[in-house]
């Protein structure tokens, strides 16, 4: 280490005694009451930050506001005003200082600001105001405080709300075409109403006429209709009783949403056991055997449920393979690590998994989306008879239920349904 000069020591000397008499005099001023301070211990050592220090921090951060920022004397001159106050005024810092704060409030607002303002030299004040900027006007929420007795000036701090008034307003008209649109539901619900009543029976009853009349013919006339007749009147027949299976499967789609049902937990075999009830005239008829191999409760609206198994039952009744008994098995279980996109994971929830195979004639994979659409048909209807609307009601039924359904299959391979159902 290189030793010092005695006139570098003589310079040193002076500078210590320097900063020994600014320390003291600060010290003394401290004591005095004179200047604010604090100390930090820091590494073992004290450090002091004066007013000065911490009021350089304090302007650091308000110059660096994403707020507007003033002060004003109590007769409403900018003293102060952040660079993001300038920029939302869209003026220079030398053109704010010593203008009037008036000059920026909107004529709409000078009276309520006004108030605002008077009320801040006793307490502080906030409010929503507007500013005008160059004929445009900015709306902003403004906080009022009195800075006595330190200084005599107000602080006011702005807040721009333009981009909260925009949302707000895409909000309100979002709201408006709501309430417009639930009107517009609301009368499509009347007249889906009066469709379902005209449907139930304006439009049955001559139908019911043409079926009883077309019959009496064919019994008490038999003998004097040629062949050709009584293939006319078959056929008359025949697309009398279509049309009302058609209505009647509207109708039942159209209820579907409509009608309310109560949840309750029921056990699926005795479901099951009431479907087979209903549909033991079929069920003999193709000597079809249907085999539940596991049973879980489900939290269902029954009546709906019972619908879903009786409409599913009977497809597979409808489209077993000819020469072939239907051979239809049912199992289902609980499960909680549910894996599918179109359903919704939710912590802790679990679903009742009914699995329905059957040994029927199948379907191409491409179209299992498309035979939950109304009026879907796969095959003919001299082929096969329905309307093609009862999987759609399966489905809707389903989603009651927020749950989900699917189907896989394969041409001459039957089909298989699975449906989730929460458990509760």
């Amino acid at each position: 280490m290189r030793e010092l000069s005695r006139e570098e020591l003589l310079t040193r000397i002076e500078e210590l005694e320097q900063q020994l008499i600014d320390s003291e005099q600060m010290v003394e001023a401290i004591k005095m009451g004179e200047v604010d301070a604090f100390a930090i211990n820091k590494d073992n050592q004290s450090q002091v930050y004066t007013l000065q220090s911490g009021d350089y921090a304090y302007r650091v951060l308000i110059e660096e506001f994403s707020e507007g920022a003033i002060n004003v004397t109590e007769d409403g001159l900018i003293v102060y005003t952040n660079p993001y106050f300038c920029e939302l005024m869209e003026s220079s810092y030398n053109q704010m200082i010593g203008s009037s704060i008036t000059d920026f409030i909107g004529e709409d607002s000078k009276l309520k600001f006004d108030k605002l303002f008077q009320g801040s030299l006793q307490k502080k004040t906030k409010g929503e105001i507007n500013l005008t900027v160059n004929g445009k006007i900015i709306p902003v929420f403004v906080y009022l405080t009195s800075l006595r007795p330190h200084i005599a000036t107000v602080g006011i701090i702005f807040t721009d709300l333009t981009e909260k008034k925009r949302n707000e307003e895409v909000i309100l008209e979002y709201q408006d075409n709501l309430e417009k649109k639930n009107n517009e539901l609301n009368q499509n619900n009347k007249e889906l109403a009066s469709f379902a009543y005209v449907a139930s029976h304006d439009l049955q009853e001559p139908l019911r006429k043409i079926q009883l009349y077309s019959s009496r013919i064919m019994e008490r006339e038999l003998n004097d209709v040629s062949d050709t007749g009584k293939d006319y009147f078959n056929r008359i027949i025949g697309s009398a009783k279509r049309m009302q299976d058609l209505i009647q499967d509207l109708l039942a789609y159209s209820r579907t949403d409509t009608v309310k049902g109560v949840f309750e937990m029921v056990e699926l075999s005795s479901v099951l056991e009431d479907v087979k009830l209903e549909l033991m005239e079929e069920i003999e008829l193709n000597d079809a055997s249907i085999n539940l191999i596991s049973s879980c409760k489900v939290n269902v609206i029954t009546f709906q449920f019972r619908q879903l198994l009786n409409n599913l039952i009977s497809n597979a009744l409808k489209f077993s393979r000819p020469g072939q008994s239907p051979q239809i098995k049912i199992e289902s279980d609980i499960i909680t690590d549910l894996d599918i996109d179109e359903v919704p994971k939710k912590r802790d929830k679990s679903y009742c998994r009914i699995v329905i195979t059957d040994n029927g004639i199948g379907f191409a994979q491409e179209y299992s989306e498309k035979i939950f659409q109304l009026f879907q048909r796969l095959h003919g209807k001299s082929e096969y008879s329905g309307t093609g609307i009862g999987l759609a009601i399966v489905k809707k039924i389903v989603e009651n239920h927020n749950g989900y359904i699917s189907a896989s299959s394969g041409v001459g391979q039957g089909a298989v349904f699975t449906i989730y159902i929460p458990e509760i």
